[in-house]
């Protein structure tokens, strides 16, 4: 292994061991990289974990701020970096107030919601699209998520035959769905689409793929065969989705705003109707606030 990858390859290693949902650990990854790259290029010989010091937090912070970095990423890339330090035994290093955030300057940033509801138009355009370039199953996914509300790997996951057989039963005798695979934090939960009909619409399309194509995933790649397993078909699909100017992510802030006016309209008080909502998204009932602020701003 050269010197370059040390540093890198012992990050990864300590990351495996660490506890965390599949994003958590996929947004790790990302910042053990970032960091042993800065490392490497501010000329710090450092090969291990065991050597990080307070002056490479600094250096990490300042390099990452010049490269006009959000205060938010920034933060939880330090808090990926102190859950190393604290798995290697240097809690001393980790909770140092000389190397807190605010000692680093890294503010505290906004929770405010920046992305926009992913409208109807949007999605049509994409559909369209997908449809010309012979991919309409990827057109499908983004249905999914936007009438069920779902996170990018919760939808190619809940988008195989299983799933969806159950879906389509739930969603027919009760009106809902119980999202099990992919979700954060491997947190079951149960989804109350405001509108059933298109719910049901988009697992059925999604039923009909998959019974047509006999292909696991509804992700499929450029030559129109399926993806050969989830690691590739969550790429394929981010990639599409960049390439077409979409943020899939953004369908279930519209999913979330459509939710909450139903929840309102049933006569919901607005705590509920927000801690409701929540629960639909897999955030949890104590996260109202957050939702109202991030999902439904706009409302």
């Amino acid at each position: 292994m050269s010197r370059k990858t040390e540093l890198r390859a012992d990050l990864h290693r300590i990351g495996y061991e660490l506890s965390g949902a599949h994003l958590t650990r996929e947004a790790r990854c990302g910042t053990f990289n970032t960091f042993a790259r800065i490392m490497r290029e501010l000329g710090y010989g450092i090969q291990a974990a065991s050597q990080i010091g307070g002056r490479h937090l600094q250096a990490f912070t300042q390099r990452r701020t010049s490269e006009g970095i959000a205060a938010r990423t920034l933060a939880n890339e330090m808090s990926h970096l102190r859950a190393v330090l604290k798995h290697i035994d240097k809690q001393g290093l980790a909770t140092n107030p000389a190397y807190n955030n605010r000692a680093l300057g890294i503010g505290r940033g906004s929770r405010l919601g920046t992305k926009q509801p992913l409208s109807d138009d949007a999605i049509r355009a994409f559909q369209q699209r997908m449809e010309r370039l012979g991919r309409p199953s990827l057109g499908v996914l983004l249905e999914l998520q936007r009438s069920l509300g779902l996170r990018e790997v919760e939808a190619i996951r809940g988008g195989q035959m299983e799933p969806l057989t159950r879906w389509q039963r739930e969603l027919e005798e009760h009106g809902s769905v119980r999202v099990i695979a992919g979700t954060k934090g491997a947190r079951p939960r149960d989804v109350h689409p405001a509108n059933v009909g298109r719910a049901l619409a988009a697992v059925r399309a999604a039923l009909a793929f998959l019974e047509a194509s006999g292909q696991r995933y509804l992700v499929t790649r450029v030559d129109g065969a399926g993806t050969t397993g989830l690691k590739q078909a969550i790429s394929v699909y981010k990639n599409v989705c960049d390439r077409a100017g979409i943020q899939s992510h953004s369908a279930r802030y519209a999913f979330a705003a459509e939710r909450m006016q139903a929840y309102r309209a049933e006569g919901f008080s607005e705590r509920e109707a927000r801690a409701a909502t929540s629960l639909d998204l897999g955030h949890g009932d104590g996260r109202g606030r957050y939702v109202a602020s991030v999902y439904a701003r706009s409302l």
